[in-house]
């Protein structure tokens, strides 16, 4: 994941933040992911990126976070920690 966000800053060079608007891959709500480069990586507020594959991610809401992050494996539909 830590690919994709690189990529997604370098073709947003002139941007400190970037916002990403889309539907949680779970229950299909408006999620709007805030990305901040800090010291140590990536922070993120609003929601979750998931790596589907080298290039594309899937959003997840906080609520649908919580929920999937209680599941044991193998029910968990996505991993919280990707």
């Amino acid at each position: 994941m830590i690919e994709v966000l690189k990529k997604i800053f370098k073709a947003n060079s002139e941007k400190s933040t970037i916002t990403i608007n889309g539907k949680c891959s779970d229950c299909e709500r408006k999620v709007i992911v805030k990305i901040k480069p800090t010291s140590g990586g990536y922070g993120l507020q609003g929601g979750i990126l998931v790596k589907c594959s080298p290039e594309k991610y899937s959003i997840t809401c906080p609520e649908c976070c919580r929920f999937n992050s209680k599941m044991e494996a193998p029910y968990r539909s996505k991993s919280a920690h990707a």
